[in-house]
């Protein structure tokens, strides 16, 4: 698992920040704070087949062992690939803040 970090910004606004970018930019811009989103994107993980997911900055191309995020509108910025579990621990991880309501790191 990354090192992200969930916090909430002075506006009370849900963040993610740390060592991954992509991973934590998509959490943020693509997820943010919907628990119904999160939880819809860890359904379709969890059927284990192929599919796609496209949020408002990133897309999703899910395969049976990976998912890699691709940025919509910066073509030069690298995909990033990120294995299905790995994938799947992150977003509980988020939706399990988000449920919170608190400070998670």
């Amino acid at each position: 698992m990354s090192d992200l970090e969930f916090f909430r910004d002075e506006d009370g606004n849900p963040c993610a920040r740390g060592e991954d970018e992509r991973l934590a930019t998509f959490i943020q811009t693509d997820l943010q704070g919907s628990v119904q989103v999160v939880s819809d994107l860890i359904a379709q993980l969890e059927q284990e087949s192929s599919s796609e997911f496209h949020g408002n900055a990133h897309s999703l191309s899910i395969t049976t062992k990976t998912v890699t995020i691709e940025a919509n509108f910066d073509d030069e910025a690298p995909d990033r690939r990120i294995a299905r579990d790995e994938m799947l621990e992150e977003l509980n991880a988020w939706r399990e803040f988000l449920q919170s309501g608190s400070v998670q790191v």
